[in-house]
């Protein structure tokens, strides 16, 4: 039996639309077995054939010119769905993981990442789940090409995370076909400072790295509250505050205040109606973890 664990992840983390994200130590555990040999934890779900996970598999082994593996998936569910923290994208590096290793197909971490953008559509997600850290990722002629990188020095990531989903193909629907260039330009900006500011250790400049006017403006309808929340966050001593992926769920990083930020987030969503979970996470080096049982 492999067992597979997939950090969640938050992306765009405000102006790095479909280009940044970042591991978080919240993960989806993955069981993949033979039901006439093995028998996974109980009380967990089993995967239909055709899941992302499976789907996934399959690709790696298509690429390789192999045969598909035959096996069930269980699933030990902790990232919410549906709520902007790449549940998703957990589902697709787990299969491509642990078809990689079963097949041996030999596929390097580029490679699988490519694979996994092939699948969810951008990378922004998928790169961070596989290699962990904060990953910078851009799509080429030539499949995927990204960096790792690490916080210069310990930060914490504060996810206020709403009870009802918002479907990423929903939330997409409303942004704009085209922007303008004054908004594009005032967006690069913010993403090499953020970068910047995250390797260096320089936290002060994150409220500003972490404005946005590509897509966060056209999903505030989309999340009742959202820019109480965030700015909640930023008054309780919140480093930087943003929409975490597509949403709903907002994401906030404090080094000092992170319980305090947190309870004012919920406050706050309280305050439009909604109810809210929190949670204080480190940021995860590892990526994504397999173990044979």
């Amino acid at each position: 039996m492999i067992k597979v664990s997939v950090p969640a992840t938050s992306a765009n983390l405000g102006p790095g639309f479909d280009s940044l994200g970042i591991a978080l130590n919240l993960f989806n555990i993955f069981y993949f077995y033979d039901k006439d040999k093995d028998t996974p934890p109980r009380g967990l779900k089993i995967l239909s054939q055709n899941s992302l996970v499976h789907r996934a598999a399959n690709l790696v082994a298509a690429e390789a010119g192999l045969k598909a593996p035959q096996w069930q998936v269980a699933i030990d569910s902790q990232i919410p769905r549906s709520r902007g923290l790449g549940s998703s994208a957990s589902l697709t590096v787990a299969g491509l993981v642990a078809a990689n290793y079963y097949l041996a197909a030999g596929f390097a971490e580029e490679k699988l990442i490519s694979l996994a953008s092939r699948l969810e559509g951008h990378p922004d997600n998928a790169a961070p789940a596989l290699v962990g850290g904060l990953v910078i990722s851009i799509s080429t002629s030539e499949g995927v090409k990204y960096l790792k990188t690490m916080p210069g020095s310990p930060v914490q990531a504060i996810v206020a995370v709403p009870d009802f989903e918002l479907p990423t193909v929903q939330s997409r629907q409303v942004l704009p076909r085209q922007v303008s260039y004054k908004d594009a330009v005032q967006n690069t900006g913010r993403t090499a400072l953020f970068v910047s500011a995250m390797i260096l250790g320089d936290y002060d400049k994150l409220r500003y790295a972490m404005e946005d006017v590509l897509h966060q403006p056209y999903r505030f309808e989309l999340v009742p509250g959202i820019q109480e929340v965030m700015a909640a966050a930023l008054e309780a001593g919140a480093l930087g505050s943003c929409l975490s992926g597509a949403g709903p769920s907002i994401l906030a990083f404090a080094n000092k205040q992170a319980e305090t930020v947190s309870r004012k987030m919920v406050e706050a969503w309280e305050k439009a109606g909604i109810k809210a979970k929190t949670y204080i996470l480190d940021i995860n080096n590892q990526g994504a973890q397999l173990t044979i049982l």
